[in-house]
């Protein structure tokens, strides 16, 4: 365990020494410590230091500017998808230089292939908006230098290297051929089929994930320690018919978990676990007495010294702070789940029948099982508090349920393969009660997460009070997380597509209440996808009626859907939350006014007695209009996007606002969403601090009752806090 505990602090140390220390001093702290295993402690820490820093500084360096090359050179596909879907690891070796790429659309190539290739290697922008796929974090984590497009290439044969890994991906395809044989591709149970045995989980968005999830058994869809140590029991309960030496069985068990995990993808928590089993197992093999915690020791050196950034991964603190927890917590959860198996002390239990030591050794497998959930949950539940914000305590009944009901479906799954080789008939006969399996684990996991108080969410994900995004084609929408969350202005339907959806979904938000500032289809375009997504109650809208095709869809189909559509008037008031409301300045203009831009309802955000003037896409002919009806523009920040004609923000209309911060959207397409250089040369020179958007990426702001902070999400180092 003291190697674990270093090994720890050396992988953290790259980018926190902070952390490193700490954890180096609770080592110490845990156990009594000589002089010498300090010493030795400390130098395993700073070797995998090292080893990290090795692994990602040339990566990091390579990642930290955008860039795309056209390349020539030999490529060698790996034998594991990358994170981001069907692309695949490879390593790209050119005249100049040979580095690890994520290749981009590989559906066709295979592992081990060997390819002499023409394409375009690039290293794309850093994610621009809060919850989005951080694809170079993972990448530099990975070794990846950049990602690959392959426009020509030539086959030079295999590398023998990906022989296994072949294998192991067509038996991964003939296996899930075998598993759906007979079942409709959209079952609810042969998804949950697919899940528990390939780890193929549903969309996070599909009714499957949402009841797993809410009920916390989320887990049982990751290919992880449950699966592989249910493939080795269950190789273990064959190889006991067969009369070979222990010894050789737990070789046999070893490699059928290692297949199982090749198969499934060579996934990060597969593998873990099967070096966790490795080093258990190994026991057995040396003729040693096995240790969970020596072996959860020496599977976490093994594991940081093949990628110490590990660490920082959720997947791997869940994987070895529940095992731990597990070892640590069973005993004890013992005292309150045994009182179920326990028998009187003055009963002899030579004098109980048969059927009752059957019920007998029933229950106290039930309390085994019930206390080591017990204290897998006690150990996840502050990764999950901390990671997603969520606390599920119905995790622990729903995990006695489908846990066993994990490995049956495992066992029938197995089964139906193996059967399928003699008769695909009866193959498909045994897949259709899996499936019955699948369902009513689904059927389970709904109803637990339907018990009042099985869980809820401790804390909004999002990572601000406001998030203004950078939409990045000319359109705007701002997340406000209040209550259920509400927005001004949703963007086009890519964005929705690309980003919107992806964050309500994680962040758990049942979006109720939409401003609008203008009919313009960069503005608007995700409301018919937010109608269709669910629990939309009221949309504040500028105008009644709209040229906007977008515009005008969502209106006739938002009567059907039961939202409510509010014509907004001037000097109108909508109560978000507490110390939270919005106030119309104007209300939209008639039909009369032409295009979108001309028809701007301009509102004002009070939020903690801070006040954010939306303005919208309002151009200078409006804004002087405001100003002669001496309208109240008094604001501490502005957020304006930019007319189609290209004059927004004059000087006089920002001096009627007295905002101090200017957060100023800017669109690369058309250009004319972009503000001249100029403007923004002289609005800096007057004082005010300005938020370009094309070069801060998203804007964040939180609120509290003497204090406004606003950053940038690109660069965070841009910050300005505003105090009473």
């Amino acid at each position: 365990m003291p190697l674990a505990f270093a090994a720890l602090a050396g992988a953290a140390w790259g980018e926190s020494g902070g952390w490193a220390l700490f954890l180096l001093s609770l080592a110490f702290l845990l156990g009594k410590w000589t002089w010498e295993w300090g010493v030795l402690v400390l130098l395993f820490a700073v070797v995998l230091a090292w080893r990290a820093e090795m692994i990602e500084r040339p990566v990091r360096e390579s990642l930290a500017s955008p860039m795309s090359q056209f390349v020539k050179g030999t490529l060698t596909l790996g034998g594991r998808l990358s994170p981001l879907g069907s692309e695949r690891y490879g390593r790209l070796s050119t005249e100049e230089w040979e580095r690890r790429v994520v290749v981009w659309k590989a559906a066709d190539f295979k592992p081990g292939q060997v390819l002499k290739i023409k394409g375009m290697f690039s290293v794309p922008e850093a994610e621009r908006n809060p919850g989005a796929f951080p694809k170079l974090k993972v990448w530099r984590r990975a070794g990846v230098f950049g990602a690959l497009t392959v426009y020509d290439w030539e086959d030079l044969g295999w590398s023998w290297t990906g022989s296994p890994l072949r294998w192991a991906e067509t038996l991964r395809l003939r296996m899930r051929e075998g598993l759906a044989r007979g079942l409709p591709e959209d079952s609810a149970g042969g998804s949950v089929v697919r899940a528990m045995v390939l780890g193929e989980k549903p969309p996070r968005d599909s009714e499957v994930s949402r009841a797993f999830r809410e009920s916390g058994a989320m887990h049982v869809f990751a290919v992880s320690g449950l699966h592989v140590t249910s493939v080795g029991i269950l190789c273990w309960l064959l190889i006991a018919w067969v009369p070979i030496p222990r010894r050789a069985g737990v070789f046999l068990v070893i490699l059928a978990m290692l297949s199982y995990a090749m198969v499934t993808g060579l996934r990060p928590p597969a593998i873990r676990a099967t070096v966790m089993a490795v080093c258990f197992l190994g026991a057995f093999v040396l003729r040693r007495r096995p240790s969970l915690f020596n072996a959860l020791a020496l599977s976490t050196i093994l594991v940081i010294f093949w990628r110490p950034s590990q660490v920082h991964e959720v997947g791997f603190q869940l994987s070895y702070g529940v095992l731990l927890a597990i070892g640590l917590g069973t005993e004890w959860a013992m005292g309150f789940t045994g009182k179920i198996a326990k028998l009187d002390p003055f009963f002899p239990s030579r004098l109980l029948r048969e059927r009752q030591r059957r019920v007998m050794a029933m229950r106290k497998w039930l309390a085994g099982l019930s206390a080591s959930s017990l204290a897998a949950w006690l150990g996840a539940t502050p990764l999950m508090f901390w990671h997603f914000g969520v606390v599920t305590p119905v995790a622990v009944l729903a995990s006695v349920l489908l846990i066993p009901m994990t490995w049956m479906i495992l066992t029938v799954a197995l089964s139906s393969l193996l059967l399928g080789a003699v008769s695909p008939w009866f193959s498909a006969g045994v897949n259709k009660v899996n499936a019955e399996l699948g369902a009513a684990a689904f059927y389970g996991a709904k109803q637990f997460a339907k018990i009042p108080f099985s869980h809820w969410r401790a804390r909004r994900m999002a990572p601000a009070d406001w998030i203004v995004y950078d939409c990045h084609d000319g359109g705007a929408a701002s997340f406000l997380n209040v209550k259920e969350g509400a927005m001004i202005d949703v963007g086009s339907a890519s964005f929705f597509s690309n980003q919107l959806k992806s964050n309500l979904d994680l962040w758990n938000v049942d979006l109720k209440m939409i401003f609008l500032t203008h009919p313009d289809g960069a503005h608007v375009g995700a409301l018919p996808d937010l109608l269709a997504r669910g629990g939309l109650e009221q949309v504040v809208l500028p105008v009644g009626k709209a040229r906007s095709p977008t515009y005008r869809q969502f209106l006739a189909e938002a009567e059907r859907a039961g939202c409510e559509k509010t014509v907004a008037g001037t000097g109108d008031r909508y109560d978000l939350g507490e110390d939270v409301y919005v106030e119309i300045i104007r209300e939209g203009q008639p039909f009369d006014h032409g295009i979108a831009d001309h028809r701007v309802m301009v509102m004002k955000v009070h939020w903690k007695g801070w006040r954010i003037l939306v303005t919208g896409d309002l151009g200078i002919a409006d804004e002087e209009e405001l100003l002669s009806a001496g309208v109240d523009l008094g604001a501490d920040v502005l957020l304006m996007g930019q007319h189609e004609w290209g004059m927004s923000g004059h000087h006089q209309f920002l001096e009627a606002t007295g905002a101090r911060i200017i957060i100023a959207s800017a669109g690369g397409m058309p250009g004319v969403n972009m503000p001249k250089f100029r403007w923004f040369k002289q609005v800096r020179a007057e004082g005010y601090e300005v938020f370009n958007q094309w070069e801060s990426g998203a804007v964040m702001l939180d609120f509290k009752d003497d204090e406004l902070r606003v950053w940038s999400f690109l660069k965070p180092e841009q910050e300005v806090i505003l105090q009473r």
